[in-house]
Order: C-alpha cells, then sequence, then structure tokens
C-alpha cells in the first residue's frame, strides 16, 4: 500500500514531518517501509516549449527539436513520437540523473550536438508510461523547475500491511491510525451532493440471488459526464499509489477506491445490455471476456455481475470488456458493493488474477457506508466529468450485517499491558479509533465494521497497547503479569551467537516462516512441505522448510535494489509436517550467505567475498563459544554447486551444510553473483557449547617446526593428511597447518602440491632432534603408502 504524504497532512490536519510520521506509524503497527521523494529525479528538469521540429538527415525515428528552457534555447536530438510545436514538455539539462542512472551529458548524434533530454514520464520516475514524451499544461511557463511546475515536493510512503487490516488499505485507514495518536478527528471528504429530479429508482433494478456471497449492492446512475484527462492533484496521488492516470471517469473511481478502500466500478450504461442488475454466481463453463480482452471459463467459484441475460464482470475482481467506460462514454452505472472475502478470493484464484479490487475485497471492506462511498464518487463525477447525479441510490441490503460488542475489563487490560492506564485513556484510545463505548464495568466496546479483525477482549487491548505506545511499557525481567515468559538459556545462546556474528560484520535478517512452495521444491526437490490452506499470498503458500529459502529471497531482493555487498544470518525455525500420528516438527536453524566485496580499506583493497570469508566467519563462533573443530565433508546439497558443496560435521556427526549456491538455482531467484551460503541446526550447537572449555598451561618447552612438502592426486583431501599426521603423531604433533596448496604447469596433471607446517613439542620435556626426525620420517612413510604421496624438497 502507496500513499502520499500530503494527502495524509491534509486528512488530519497534522504538522508532523514524513519521518515522525512514518516512525510513529510504525511503532503503532501500520508499517511504514519507506518514504520515497516524488521529485527524486527532477533535479536539474525545467519546463520547455519546443519551437520548432525538424527531421535529422538519414533518420527516419529521431528529430531535431529546438527547446525553449527560459534562459536559453537548446537544440535537442528526440525520439518520441508525439513531439511537436508549441507543447510545453519535461527537459533535462546537463548533470540531471533520471530514473533507471541515466544520466544527461553533451553528446554528438548524427552529428548534431544535443545538451539535454526531453523525458517521457518513466525517466522522470512519475510512472512507467514511456509511449512518449510528457506533455505539460499549456500555461507552464519555460524556465520553470518542474518540481514546482507540478508541485510535486511531497513523498510517497510505502506501507507493509498484515492481513488482518484491510481497513489500513486506504488514505482515510491510515489517518484513523494518526489521528488516534495525535487524539484528534480525521477530516472525512465531503460527500453532499446535488441531483436531478429524475430518480435513479426509476432506471435501474438490482435484485441479488446469492445474498450471502453479496450481502449488500449499490447502485447509482449519472448521465451527461464529459471523458478527459482527470486533474494533476488527482493524477499526483494516483502516481504515489503506483497506478496510471487514465482518463478523469476511471481516475475518478481509483482515487475514491485509494482514499476510502472501496472498490467501486463505473459501467457504460448504454452498453451494459439491460437496466437490471443481477449478482448471481457463474455457471459451469459460462464465459466472460474480461477488460483485458481475456476470454475466461468460469466455474460456479466465480460471483458475476449480469444484465439479467449475461456477465458484465467478475464481482470484485475486473469488469468486463463489453460495459466498460470509453472515450464515447456518456451516462454511468455505478457500482460500490459488499462481497464476501472468501468467494472473492476463490473466484480470483479460479480466474489467476489478484487485482486492486479483489485485494480490498479479501481482506474485507466496511459493508456499512456504501451509499457514503458512492456519493463521494458521484460528487467527483459531477465536479470533475460534468455529470448529472440522478437523485436516490438503489440499495439491496437483504440482511443487515451489525457491529460487534465486546465487553473489555479496565484491570484484564493493565494486568496485560503491565501498565497502570486510566479507564479513562482507555476509553478516550478506543473511541478515537472510531469505537463506540458504553463507560460501565466491564466496558462495552461496539466496533465499527470496518474493523473485522476485532471479535475479542484480547482484540481490544491490542488496540489500546498500540495506540498508547508499545515503547511506553517499561521493560522488566520480573513476573509482572500473566503473559510473563521466563528467560530460556536457548534464548541467552542465540543472542550471543547474534552478537558474535554482528560483530564479525553480518547484518541479520528476519524471516516470517512463510515462503513458497515452487521455490522449495526448487532447492530441496521430495522434501516434505506444510501446505497453507488459505495462503496470504499465492508466493507464500507454504511453510517454509529451509531457512536458505528466506535468505536467497532476501539476497535477491537487496541486489534488485542495488545492494551488492552482503553479509547475512538469519536464526530462525524450518517446519515439517508429522510423521505419521506425531507432532509437526519445528526446528531451529542458523544460515548465514555471503556475497558481492569486502569493504576494504588502507592495507586491503576490495575483493571479492568467498568460501572463506564464510568459514571463516564459523571459525569465529567455534572458537568463541569452544566447540570442536567443524569438519567439511564433500556432500550432495541440491541447491549447492557440486564441485563447492560440504556437510558439516562435529565429531562425525552432520550438523549442517556450506557452499556455493548453484547456478541453476541463483538463475532461477534472479542472482548473477556468487553467493556462499551456510545452514546449520541449533540444537546440536547448544549443546556443545554447554561444555566447559578447557585450558592448558603455556608452554615451557622448546618447538620444533618442520615443513614437508608432498605430491598427491587431486582428489586426496586435505584434511586427511592433517588428520593422519595428528593420529600418527598424537600429543607430540601441538599444531599441523596447510602453508602451500598448488596445482599447475609444474605438476603432473591429475596431481596437486600440498605444503604441510608440522609444529612437534612436549608438554614433559625437550624433544631431541632424532625424536622430531623419527616421528616425521614415520609421517612420511605412511603417506606414501595411504596417498602414494611423492615427498618434494621445499
Amino acid at each position: 500500500m502507496k500513499v502520499s504524504y500530503q494527502w495524509l497532512k491534509e486528512l488530519t490536519g497534522l504538522d508532523w514531518s514524513v519521518e515522525e510520521m512514518a516512525e510513529r506509524l510504525t511503532l503503532c503497527g501500520t508499517a511504514c517501509e519507506e518514504i520515497v521523494a516524488m521529485g527524486q529525479y527532477l533535479d536539474k528538469v525545467v519546463v520547455g516549449e519546443v519551437t520548432e521540429v525538424q527531421p535529422v538527415p538519414k533518420a527516419d525515428r529521431i528529430k531535431k527539436a529546438a527547446v525553449n528552457v527560459g534562459s536559453e534555447k537548446l537544440e535537442l536530438i528526440c525520439g518520441a513520437p508525439n513531439v511537436a510545436v508549441g507543447q510545453k514538455v519535461a527537459v533535462a539539462l546537463e548533470g540531471a540523473r533520471l530514473a533507471g542512472g541515466i544520466k544527461i551529458k553533451k553528446a554528438k548524434i548524427r552529428g548534431i550536438e544535443s545538451r539535454g533530454m526531453i523525458c517521457a514520464e518513466d525517466e522522470l520516475g512519475l510512472s512507467e508510461d514511456h509511449s512518449g514524451i510528457m506533455v505539460l499544461d499549456n500555461r507552464a511557463v519555460p524556465g520553470t523547475p518542474l518540481i514546482e511546475q507540478l508541485d510535486l515536493e511531497d513523498y510517497i510512503m510505502g506501507f507493509e500491511l498484515t492481513p488482518n487490516r484491510g481497513d489500513s488499505m486506504s488514505a482515510i485507514g491510515i489517518a484513523r491510525d494518526l489521528a488516534a495518536l495525535a487524539s484528534i478527528k480525521v477530516k472525512y471528504p465531503t460527500v453532499e451532493l446535488k441531483t436531478t429530479s429524475e430518480k435513479a429508482a426509476d432506471v435501474i433494478k438490482v435484485s441479488i440471488e446469492d445474498a450471502e456471497a453479496c450481502p449488500r449492492f449499490t447502485a447509482r446512475v449519472i448521465r451527461n459526464v464529459k471523458t478527459g484527462p482527470s486533474p494533476w492533484w488527482m493524477q499526483k496521488r494516483l502516481l504515489a499509489a503506483g497506478m496510471r492516470p487514465i482518463s478523469n471517469v476511471v481516475d475518478v473511481s481509483n482515487y475514491v477506491m485509494l482514499e476510502t478502500g472501496h472498490p467501486v466500478h463505473a459501467f457504460d450504461l448504454d452498453r451494459f445490455g439491460s437496466n437490471e442488475v443481477v449478482v448471481r454466481r457463474a455457471a459451469e463453463g459460462e464465459k466472460l471476456v474480461t477488460l483485458d480482452d481475456k476470454e475466461h471459463k468460469l466455474t460456479p467459484e466465480v460471483l458475476l455481475i449480469t444484465n439479467g441475460k449475461e456477465a458484465v464482470g467478475a464481482a470484485g475482481i475486473m469488469g468486463g470488456g463489453d460495459s466498460e467506460v470509453r472515450d464515447d462514454t456518456r451516462n454511468i452505472l455505478l457500482e460500490v458493493a459488499y462481497f464476501d472475502p472468501r468467494v472473492i478470493r476463490r473466484g480470483r484464484k479460479q480466474m489467476g488474477y489478484v487485482t486492486e479490487a479483489s485485494q480490498r475485497f479479501e481482506k474485507g471492506v466496511n459493508p456499512n457506508d456504501l451509499p457514503e462511498a458512492s456519493a463521494r464518487v458521484c460528487r467527483l463525477f459531477a465536479e470533475l466529468c460534468g455529470g448529472e447525479v440522478l437523485d436516490g441510490i438503489v440499495d439491496c441490503y437483504p440482511h443487515k450485517i451489525e457491529p460487534l460488542t465486546v465487553e473489555l475489563r479496565p484491570q484484564r487490560c493493565k494486568d496485560i499491558m503491565g501498565v497502570d492506564i486510566s479507564t479513562e485513556r482507555m476509553v478516550q484510545i478506543l473511541e478515537n479509533l472510531e469505537f463506540e463505548v458504553a463507560e460501565c464495568d466491564p466496558l462495552k466496546v461496539t466496533a465499527p465494521t470496518f474493523r473485522h479483525d476485532i471479535s475479542r477482549e484480547i482484540d481490544l487491548i491490542e488496540e489500546i497497547a498500540r495506540i498508547e505506545g508499545y515503547d511506553s511499557i517499561p521493560d522488566s525481567t520480573d513476573n509482572i503479569g500473566s503473559l510473563y515468559t521466563p528467560d530460556h538459556k536457548g534464548d541467552r545462546f542465540e543472542e550471543e551467537v547474534r552478537r558474535v556474528l554482528t560483530g564479525a560484520g553480518f547484518d541479520e535478517i528476519m524471516g516470517h516462516g512463510l515462503s513458497n512452495g515452487k521455490l522449495a521444491e526448487l532447492l530441496n526437490p521430495g522434501l516434505p512441505q506444510i501446505k497453507i490452506i488459505s495462503p496470504v499470498s499465492e508466493e507464500l503458500d507454504i511453510m517454509r522448510n529451509d531457512l536458505a529459502q528466506t535468505t536467497l529471497t532476501s539476497i535477491s531482493h537487496n541486489l534488485s535494489h542495488r545492494n551488492l555487498d552482503l553479509r547475512f544470518f538469519e536464526i530462525g525455525k524450518a517446519y515439517f509436517p508429522p510423521d505419521g500420528d506425531g507432532e509437526w516438527i519445528e526446528e531451529d536453524r542458523l544460515t548465514l550467505a555471503v556475497t558481492g566485496q569486502t569493504d576494504g580499506n588502507w592495507r586491503e583493497k576490495n575483493r571479492p567475498l568467498d568460501f572463506y570469508d564464510l568459514s571463516g566467519a564459523l571459525d569465529k563462533l567455534a572458537r568463541h563459544f569452544h566447540w570442536p573443530r567443524f569438519e567439511f565433508e564433500p556432500a550432495s546439497v541440491n541447491y549447492l554447486q557440486p564441485d563447492l558443496s560440504f556437510a558439516l560435521k562435529f565429531n562425525g556427526t552432520v550438523v549442517g551444510e556450506i557452499g556455493q549456491v548453484a547456478a541453476g538455482v541463483a538463475k532461477k531467484t534472479e542472482i548473477k553473483q556468487p553467493v556462499y551460503i551456510a545452514q546449520l541446526k541449533l540444537e546440536p550447537l547448544f549443546e556443545k557449547s554447554h561444555e566447559l572449555a578447557e585450558f592448558e598451561p603455556l608452554p615451557v618447552y622448546p618447538a620444533a617446526p618442520r615443513d614437508l612438502a608432498l605430491v598427491v592426486d587431486e582428489s586426496v583431501r586435505v584434511g586427511e593428511i592433517t588428520d593422519l599426521i595428528k593420529n600418527l603423531a598424537g600429543d607430540l604433533a601441538e599444531s599441523t597447518r596447510i602453508f602451500d596448496l598448488y596445482s599447475g604447469k609444474q605438476i603432473s596433471k591429475g596431481k596437486k602440491s600440498v605444503g604441510v607446517a608440522i609444529t612437534y613439542r612436549s608438554a614433559e620435556r625437550s624433544l631431541s632432534s632424532g625424536e622430531v626426525d623419527d616421528m616425521q620420517n614415520k609421517i612420511i612413510a605412511e603417506l606414501q603408502k595411504k596417498f602414494k604421496a611423492e615427498i618434494r624438497d621445499k
């Protein structure tokens, strides 16, 4: 959900900065995920007037345009098909940086020097339209900064809403939370109407065949509209929400949907086919051609708007092509309805759509303010389209949906929150959220019908807590309420893991436990999945069975936003279905991933992050928690490259895997650079962290270092070599370290050279050179016997 900052200010009258508004909304649960300046690409972009257009020799697709930009006239090369003399256009001057990374600089094209560019809307970051250059109001003055001309000193606020808050999918819905936070009232838009003497009920009839699927349907009639462009103030707000302006009639419908949360649909009354609206289920195999010119073969899962004879639209999803509003539309039949969320969900899944309307109907709209939303649309039709609104509204509402009343015990609210909040403050918060409160003990709270999510006392307590402010609830480690949960050793362990990894330069990501079934099957074919019966979206239809799904999705998202150098970790759960009649399995796991470049500094140049940065982070954890050494054993992991895929072991027990993400998996997740990832089970790590570290006294006897260079087959793992040395030398080998690894022209094909540094030392006495030589020779003999090693002179 995206909405204009200035729109929210208009609805509330608040003078909070965009940052303060975003922070307060986020803290109350209406999470603002991003703030984007609408004019972020408009620096050094001005109004220009096209004074001359000439062809370019030997070029069919480009023209030379003379453009007055106020202070001077520029000759610019333009390839847009709609450029014409007399137009007021947006001109990016030298030094401007446009959307898509375009930097404007002087260029010579076909021998013509061009010192700027006439821009399309997508190049200015205003929309995705690249069909031609943006043509401005003819009253615009050349040389005026475009950000002033278009009044784009505004911000787009992007919200990540929870599934239960359908009321927040509108500017008014978000404004309600702001108003409650500031203890003020929302400034609702005017809905007063002037109507003609002709009555809508004499023109149109409405009947509902399935009142459970469509509890309420309203219709109005507007005559003599004039189709044209909508005013710029409306276009701005649509653009801020990510919607492309089309015409005044269509834009008014979309605007009111964004404003009130009610999807509305305008039919061309003259093309509707009758003066009767019938809402019914589709017949098996019935066909409908939608606005996008696609023909659909329907099932009874889909609810239809019909003219009594044939379908004219899929209710709550998309209108039909035959009755859509066009440039020559004069008379409009306006629909504002309430549909059962479950019906809309099943219908749009059957049709394969997710639309702005279906999203709102699925989350639930308010069935009891449809006439007000309809009046708002009609007022704007009259104001912006010259429409004449017929008197009255045809309102078919067979069984009224009544608001729910819930009891709230003030003392219970205090106990749950752990805060001594007065009953008066509770009442104030609830009334500011437009709940009705009867002050008795317990309080009788009537939830408005736009709040479908309120059904229990705990729901009301949550409303009070989020508006009062979670930050106002004091922290405590004491048992102060019925929801107190004592600290757990596992929690302390996880916090310590976080501390170590963040200290190593990793950023924590937090997954929500849901994932995409197709991605899960790609990473781990055949691994059991827990399917969600009613997923919040088609992309999140299972409980994740592998944390790599979340990690790769996060990496892909960051790379698409040009965050290229990443070190991520996550502590979370993977979920598996029960084995037989057992319980579902929740397994705690840790993932780490690196990709991109190191930061670089004066001592070390930038270099690609690689496998060893990842394994180094594991070593850091192992040292911190005094775990045994991780063992790396080649293993086949579906989503890892075969030549860089290892099982991680503790004393022979597999605790995880590590390697490079396979090229095929990276491609399908839209990752275009190497990614190295590790995933470990937390339980064995936690168990090992309980073991006390054993400290040894510092050595008092001298060390005897020896180096050993040998040539072995490439198939021999260096870990096997060091293990053999340790097993033979026992306590005499204080340390064994690989200092060189080489394969190339100076070594036979299929061979590699390995350099091993061995430090001999005894904790009880000084070793003689003879003892050390004997052990070294014993090791060499065993290496030759087991690995057919060739000993090289250093």
